[in-house]
Formats: structure tokens, sequence, C-alpha cells
């Protein structure tokens, strides 16, 4: 694990995309939303939708969704748009790992698709279920939104922004994370990737209609940590890092929230 000095150097020496580029996409309403330590509240972090359990602090929501947007937006530098999304998925991983996070477990395997038509947002709720079952709240918590993003207006803020961030021609991107308070001043972090592969354009990614011998979909779960102490030492560094990038990247997903 690295010091918070080493985070630090990683925060300041790092390359990130150039922000004027993501301007024009700025969802309306767009940027860091009030947090509330005693809700569920969940946010759209360009292709990655974060969900926080009650009992996390309103200035770690702040550093675990800067962390999100600085490892999604440190991945697209260190390996593209266009990569195979398992590849990005390690970029992510490893930029999580030089901010201090700790992955506990990590599985990658591909889904299983059958017959003559496959529902994407079929396959991840089974997927998140199973996943999150162990930790109550959590699963119905992400599938709320999950759902939300199924039943609201698609031209909604946070909507027009994870379509545009998860998709990439005929390459699709995406995944949940559920944050909430651990052990010993800790807090961990489950977070269930998916990624898309098809012979088509794909121009929605959680309602894309997969066929046969088409497409495929492969899923990337892991858990991770981080001690509070460690977050806080970089919280500051961090929100200089991405601020340029909060309104066009970030949006409340507040459909799908619960309070306690």
């Amino acid at each position: 694990m690295p010091t918070i000095a080493q985070a630090r150097d990683v925060i300041a020496l790092t390359e990130l995309p150039n922000a004027e580029a993501f301007a024009a996409d700025a969802p309306v309403g767009g940027g860091m939303p009030d947090f509330d330590v005693d809700k569920e509240q969940s946010v759209v972090i360009g292709s990655d939708v974060v969900s926080f359990g009650t009992g996390v602090d309103a200035e770690f929501r702040q550093a675990i969704a800067d962390s999100a947007l600085f490892a999604q937006l440190a991945a697209l530098k260190d390996v593209g748009a266009d990569t195979d999304p398992m590849k990005f998925f390690d970029a992510y991983f490893q930029r999580l790992m030089q901010l201090g996070w700790l992955v506990q477990q990590r599985d990658t395997s591909e889904l299983d698709v059958k017959g003559d038509g496959f529902d994407v947002h079929h396959a991840i709720t089974g997927v998140i279920t199973a996943f999150l079952a162990p930790i109550a709240g959590a699963a119905q918590a992400v599938l709320a939104v999950l759902d939300g993003l199924h039943q609201m207006n698609d031209k909604a803020p946070f909507i027009t922004l994870f379509n545009k961030r998860s998709t990439r021609q005929k390459i699709g991107r995406f995944q949940f994370t559920y944050v909430r308070p651990g052990a010993e001043d800790g807090l961990l972090a489950e977070m269930a990737a998916f990624g898309l592969a098809a012979d088509e354009v794909i121009t929605q990614v959680l309602f894309f209609k997969l066929h046969k011998n088409r497409a495929s979909v492969r899923r990337s779960l892991g858990k991770l940590s981080i001690p509070q102490d460690a977050l806080s030492g970089i919280r500051v560094q961090l929100a200089a890092k991405v601020h340029a990038f909060r309104v066009s990247m970030i949006a409340e997903a507040d459909l799908g929230t619960v309070e306690a």
C-alpha cells in the first residue's frame, strides 16, 4: 500500500485528458451533489454508478467520487477509449491502488449468452443481486438506480451522461460500485464492472439486445478497501486535480435514493 505522500505524488504527476474535450458534453445541473451521511445516495460518474450506503460521511463520499473520477480519467489516458473493456478496468483498478485502495478480491469471467436474444439489463441484474446479496440493502440500492435508468426519460442528465460515457462504437463498458463503512475506520467498496463487445454499433448499452455469436459480455467483480485516514490525506489533492471535470463527468442519480 502506498504512503499518503506517494499517493499525493501519483495525483500530482498523473496526466489526465484535456478537460475542454469533455466540457461540450456537460449535463445540465452536473457536478458534485450535496452529500448526506444519513441517506442512501447515488451518482453517475462517467460510465460508473456509485452508490453510498448510510454512515459514509459526506467528505468521504466526495473523496470517493473524486477517486472514481480520477481513476476513470487516468485509465482513459493510459489505455484509450477504444481498448478492450477488461484492459480498461485493469488500468482503472491499478489507478485506485496507487491512491491507496487495497484490492481484497477480483474475479473476471464471461457471461453465458443463450438463445436468440439476450437482454444486458437482465444479465447484470442477476450478477449484481448475487454479488451484493450478503450486504443488507446494497443490491436494492444499486438495482433501484439501474431500474430507474430504464424507466426515466433518456434525456435526464445522468442518463445522457451514462449513455455517452459507456458506449464507444462496438464496445460498451460500465460499472456499479457500492460504498459502505468498514471495520476499524475503513471504507469498503464492492465493484461490478461489465464489458460488452458486439458486431454492431452500440447506441445504448444497458438495454441492448445481444444476438448469439454476435456479441459477448464479460464481468469483473472486485472488493476494495481504504483506511479513512489514507483517504483524508489525499482528499484536497484529488479535488484540485479533478475539479475541472466534475461538471462534465458527474450527475446525481436521485431516482433510486432510499432514506435510512
